[in-house]
């Protein structure tokens, strides 16, 4: 990242301006189109993983769904494929010592899933932008903005 990093953190400001004062903020990665957001909340970081809806043509075969009969993007799908990894949907965002928690993004008005963000053990959350850098933010509406929207629920699984 080196020299790049003060660019990248005003791109990523310019997107998201509540992270201009969060003190938890930094840049965590280069940028990698392997990955997307919803693998790193999975803690998968060799794939994209995506419902294949027929709408993105690089999902050609390098991507994961945990299920071949879910075929459209509604959060009720991505909190279902979760619950196949042994998340639970939980009432908040507070660290709760021995669990690992995620949240689920939705645009507005929508049941859509845009984005999911996970916590880490210091509290702290992480998140992949798409196929830039993946980030730390304090919390999880930290990165609430119009393109990914608002946080929908929280999951969490215990840690192991």
């Amino acid at each position: 990242m080196g020299e790049r990093v003060e660019e990248i953190k005003r791109i990523v400001f310019q997107a998201f301006p509540k992270l201009v004062q969060d003190k938890d903020f930094k840049v965590t990665s280069n940028a990698t189109p392997i990955y997307n957001c919803i693998a790193w909340a999975y803690n998968i970081e060799n794939r994209w993983m995506w419902p294949n809806t027929g709408e993105y043509l690089y999902l050609d075969g390098v991507h994961y769904w945990p299920s071949d009969k879910i075929l459209d993007c509604n959060v009720d799908n991505f909190i279902d494929a979760f619950k196949l990894k042994g998340y639970e949907c939980c009432e908040n965002c507070q660290f709760e010592s021995g669990y690992r928690k995620i949240a689920l993004y939705v645009k507005p008005d929508t049941t859509d899933c845009t984005h999911a963000a996970r916590e880490l053990s210091n509290g702290c959350w992480t998140s992949k932008l798409d196929e830039f850098n993946d980030i730390q933010h304090g919390t999880p509406e930290a990165i609430e903005n119009d393109v990914y929207g608002k946080v929908y629920c929280f999951m969490k699984k215990k840690f192991e």
